[in-house]
């Protein structure tokens, strides 16, 4: 595990798609097929699907290991990205996430384009 490392430097650094998405260990990464996501060093967090531009703003948290996403939408798929990440593992080309809601894990890893 990686999570002495910064997500900043990373993320900003070119466009990522989603890898994997789980809910309740199940298998949601389809719903994300043809997304992309930039994380701009402001603040800001731009998701492109299905020919869409959805804005938002995100955040990296040091002290709790983890960043939020918010992004302006009613797209039933993008607003589960809507959370606070606990960030699980960095490398040079992806990152996971985990997310423990009630009883629920969910699990994003993005992966660069």
């Amino acid at each position: 595990m990686t999570a002495a490392v910064s997500a900043t430097p990373r993320v900003t650094k070119g466009a990522w798609k989603i890898n994997l998405y789980t809910e309740s260990q199940q298998d949601e990464t389809a719903r994300f097929d043809g997304c992309m996501l930039t994380f701009e060093p402001s603040g800001k967090i731009i998701a492109y699907k299905n020919g869409k531009k959805i804005l938002g703003n995100w955040a990296e948290d040091d002290i709790l290991k983890r960043i939020s996403i918010n992004l302006d939408t009613k797209d039933p798929a993008l607003s589960k990205l809507n959370n606070n990440w606990n960030i699980d593992a960095i490398s040079k080309w992806q990152l996971n996430f985990l997310n423990t809601k009630n009883t629920q894990e969910n699990r994003l890893q993005i992966t660069s384009l």
